[in-house]
């Protein structure tokens, strides 16, 4: 395969239009997807466990592609186009994950974000974390964000948001994951329903 992309992530506070349709951000997808760097598709969705936090997971060969988008003339045209979906604020992650993030493709993806307590602590949690996506067969990927190396998001795909807690009630998973919260805070684990959008 291709290179690990750069993986761009917004989790956002909804409008009530983007929560009735999501297709309202066909005409920012329409702007970024014709951009120097950008991989197709753009994955958006709205949060199973409560529609007012909305995802945006769009690839880029690299974070210079991502910030020369932000500095070009188009940016202006593509941040008007993502209002109507925004109902307030909203928080940006760059990624390179451990392996290419197809669980953004499954039914269901899981959307985790750590922060660890201690910078010494990276190590083991990244032992935790292999473990536990080698388990999954790259269902499961994970990475520091390029802004903030002591966050760490982790995504996963699944068939159900059921399915997800099932794995985590088994005995290796469980104890695994109580390591890992005793090293890091749990910022955020959601669930997403993501569509996919590809411009021709």
């Amino acid at each position: 395969m291709s290179t690990i992309p750069t993986t761009e992530i917004l989790i956002f506070d909804t409008s009530e239009e983007f929560r009735k349709d999501v297709s309202i951000l066909r005409p920012a997808f329409d702007i970024v997807s014709k951009a120097d760097g950008v991989h197709k598709p753009v994955y958006s969705g709205i949060q199973i466990e409560n529609p007012a936090t909305g995802y945006i997971f769009l690839n880029w060969d690299t974070l210079a592609h991502h910030q020369a988008v932000m500095a070009s003339p188009s940016y202006g045209p593509l941040l008007e186009a993502l209002k109507p979906a925004f109902g307030g604020s909203s928080k940006m992650y760059h990624v390179i994950f451990n392996d290419h993030p197809i669980a953004l493709q499954q039914p269901v993806t899981a959307v985790l974000l750590i922060t660890l307590k201690d910078p010494s602590h990276r190590a083991e949690a990244f032992d935790i974390l292999s473990k536990i996506s080698g388990l999954r067969k790259k269902m499961i990927v994970f990475g520091p964000t390029l802004e903030d190396k002591n966050a760490i998001v982790l995504v996963g795909g699944w068939s159900s948001v059921e399915a997800h807690w099932e794995m985590a009630a088994e005995p290796e998973v469980k104890a695994a994951m109580e390591r890992l919260f005793v090293l890091a805070n749990k910022e955020h684990l959601f669930h997403a329903a993501l569509k996919s959008y590809a411009r021709n």
